[in-house]
């Protein structure tokens, strides 16, 4: 059963719930769980509020074929306290989240290709199709709200509008709110505030920063500041090269500051070293600070000669002799 099948009904519902007294269906241990008389090994994620867990196998019933395969349909299987309430079948389901309500998601890598493409599936308790969405990307990740109410995905680097876009569900109205290239990079895991106007994007050391449902990035004064006080040369590259040769001043020390913290840090990348002593000599430039600008251009051709700043060290070099 391919997508087409699946957006056409291909999960199929399962009969109404049995009762399991003994609340031996399914075992688990570690990342595994193990269930009975479905002769079914795999993956699993438990909904926030512990009732249903959502199972999912990237492999063919027989277990002869997992991982990446150009045929064998792998299977999920969402369980509500201790009876099969949905199950289905998709190329290659990884990725599943369950929500307290039993509204659960899946990423299907799919089969071999000569495209990087991918599916966002996601579904009713019943095993009902909610939405889905194909991609002309592989994808990185997925997130869920505890509530069911909305739900992300993100896909990785390809050419074409697909690649490294952050995408935004709402599953209450089955529709795609949003899908933009997020500024802060690809994250680690998501929340989602009670409100439902934002969705936040989490990142090593507890970072968060929020979007909205539209894709805009509500914290991005935060996460420019985070970047610059840890010294990201490359985000106040980025930063200086929107603000063309005229920045604020406050904003040119922000930059000297962040760049030197930067240089403090013990690094073995001299492109990455001369790239900030380049960055921080073009603010001392801006600023007037000549002999500051040339020592920093000087530093940076030391590490990388075709740094591009020869020319520019040579005019300042000359002008300070007169």
């Amino acid at each position: 059963m391919g997508v087409m099948d699946w957006i056409k009904g291909g999960g199929r519902k399962t009969e109404a719930p049995k009762e399991h007294p003994d609340r031996a269906l399914y075992e688990t241990t570690g990342s595994l769980v193990f269930i009975k008389g479905r002769d079914f090994v795999g993956s699993y994620s438990r909904s926030p509020n512990g009732r249903f867990l959502l199972a999912w196998r990237d492999a063919n019933d027989a277990g002869t074929r997992g991982g990446a395969r150009s045929s064998g349909h792998g299977r999920y299987i969402l369980i509500e306290d201790d009876a099969i309430m949905a199950e289905g079948r998709a190329e290659r389901p990884n990725d599943g989240k369950v929500a307290d309500n039993g509204v659960f998601i899946l990423n299907d890598w799919l089969f071999f290709s000569e495209r990087l493409e991918g599916v966002f599936l996601a579904f009713r308790k019943d095993g009902a199709p909610i939405l889905s969405r194909r991609f002309k990307a592989n994808l990185f990740n997925s997130g869920l709200s505890p509530d069911g109410r909305l739900a992300t995905c993100q896909t990785c680097n390809a050419d074409g509008e697909d690649g490294n876009k952050l995408t935004i569900f709402d599953l209450e109205a089955g529709v795609e709110r949003a899908s933009v290239t997020p500024e802060s990079g690809w994250a680690r895991d998501y929340a989602f505030p009670a409100d439902h106007q934002t969705i936040c994007l989490s990142y090593e050391g507890d970072a968060q920063y929020a979007y909205d449902l539209d894709g805009r990035f509500v914290d991005r004064s935060f996460w420019i500041a985070a970047g610059i006080a840890k010294g990201d040369v490359y985000l106040i590259q980025r930063l200086m090269t929107q603000a063309g040769e005229t920045p604020e001043p406050s904003e040119r020390a922000s930059w000297i500051q962040g760049l030197t913290v930067a240089l403090a840090k013990a690094s073995d990348d001299p492109r990455s070293r001369a790239l900030a002593f380049k960055l921080r000599g073009v603010c001392h430039d801006q600023a007037g600070a000549t002999d500051a600008a040339l020592a920093d251009f000087d530093a940076a051709l030391a590490l990388d000669p075709k740094i591009g700043v020869k020319r520019r060290a040579d005019a300042l070099r000359r002008a300070r002799l007169g």
